[in-house]
């Protein structure tokens, strides 16, 4: 079940300060094959999408966010997060042509009621992407940097601290595609291995799609080929084939499902 805790832990991380989390191999993973851009529709125009999302934390524990998107532009859109009723973060992103973001801003209240500013910029290669941290005065203090394979999982993050001594810190992880495993070593800014652990990678996850070409039943991408946990995904859609509604679950070998998720979203389109 490790993997369902690494699932609901990246849930929780990757809701309200999604942007301003340091990349790392599981949040790479995470956002590649179960990515949280709400904002994307396959077919129309939005002008605004509401989307309500509640997460299952265990021992009746629930993460409810609620989240406003705003198109200025079809490139541009303004976001406001809510949790629990209250205003938890105002963002912007400016976008490319493939929808990805480009530039973000996003004024955030931490658990002492105070707000504060990130500004990130990013830069996309066929098998690499860029993300500099800004500060206040509009210099880059932080950079990040993601390699990718052939097939789009992360095999190096490099994170520096621009303009400091021994400021890069490494991440690398090795795929062995065949046997099912990866190894993934961590480097101190000094050049130090900190940690190094070997995992599961299962490149056949799907198990099912729809219709749509969504994904229904799937392994997790990090599961051993023999796991038993499979995971359920079942859509509703709207009639510009977008979806509106999301319930994810999981089920262990004859167990009954057990709900982790439920997302719902209402699109208002420019007609």
């Amino acid at each position: 079940m490790k993997n369902i805790m690494i699932i609901m832990f990246l849930l929780s991380c990757l809701h309200i300060n999604a942007q301003e989390q340091e990349p790392n191999f599981y949040s790479e993973i995470y956002d590649k094959y179960s990515p949280r851009n709400h904002y994307v529709v396959k077919k129309g125009k939005p002008s605004s999408i509401k989307v309500n999302d509640t997460i299952y934390l265990g021992n009746s524990e629930k993460w409810i966010e609620y989240n406003v998107y705003t198109f200025e532009k079809p490139n541009k859109i303004l976001v406001k997060k809510f949790r629990n009723d209250s205003l938890a973060k105002d963002e912007k992103y400016n976008l490319d042509s493939k929808g990805r973001i480009i530039k973000y801003e996003g004024n955030i209240k931490y658990s002492k009621g105070e707000w504060y500013v990130t500004r990130l910029n990013f830069s996309y290669e066929p098998n690499k992407k860029i993300i500099e941290k800004i500060n206040r005065f509009g210099k880059i203090y932080m950079r990040y940097e993601v390699g990718y394979d052939s097939i789009k999982n992360p095999i190096y993050i490099k994170s520096t601290i621009v303009g400091g001594p021994n400021s890069s810190r490494l991440e690398s992880i090795n795929y062995d595609y065949l046997n099912g495993i990866f190894v993934r070593s961590e480097f101190n800014f000094d050049g130090n291995m900190r940690n190094e652990e070997e995992g599961f990678i299962n490149t056949d996850y799907v198990i099912d799609r729809n219709e749509y070409d969504d994904i229904t039943k799937m392994f997790w991408v990090t599961s051993n080929k023999k796991d038993k946990v499979i995971y359920d995904i079942e859509y509703e859609y709207d009639d510009f084939g977008n979806w509106i509604k999301i319930i994810k679950s999981y089920s262990e070998r004859e167990e009954p499902k057990k709900v982790y998720s439920k997302t719902y979203r209402h699109i208002k389109y420019n007609l």
